[in-house]
């Protein structure tokens, strides 16, 4: 009886495997999928809070290697509540630079962050931008 019992959850693991359809086998064995994107280490760690120019709000977390950041904005201006966007590294001349990781025809965002300030920044296909200045407050 103790044998079955610790055969269980390996059971409970072969059988979600053989749920998954082929096409979401395949992602999950390249890594594409949001799953695999999640164990990325963002549950440890509280966000970083920003109040920012406009009434403005950012919350960011960063993965632990750094090559990923979780964003949730609020940006009042831009019509933006508490809208959370996957974000990817991107080189910077200084500090650390995050874009948007699908292309978009409407609009691009960034978040660059350098010591306690961050800007975040919209771009829309029809030129106009959009950007607010950000101060750390936790």
């Amino acid at each position: 009886m103790k044998k079955l019992l610790a055969l269980a959850p390996l059971g409970l693991l072969v059988a979600a495997c053989s749920a998954m359809n082929p096409s979401q086998q395949a992602s999950y064995q390249t890594g594409t999928t949001a799953a695999v994107a999640e164990k990325k280490a963002y549950d440890r760690m509280m966000p970083d809070r920003f109040r920012c120019e406009d009434g403005a709000t950012v919350d960011a977390k960063y993965s632990m290697d750094t090559d990923e950041a979780t964003v949730t904005a609020s940006l009042p201006k831009a019509k933006w509540n508490k809208q959370t966007l996957k974000m990817a590294i991107a080189p910077s001349g200084s500090g650390s630079r995050y874009v948007n990781t699908t292309n978009s025809d409407t609009v691009n965002y960034e978040w660059h962050t350098k010591g306690d300030m961050g800007i975040m920044t919209l771009n829309w296909s029809n030129g106009e931008t959009y950007s607010v200045n950000c101060q750390r407050i936790s």
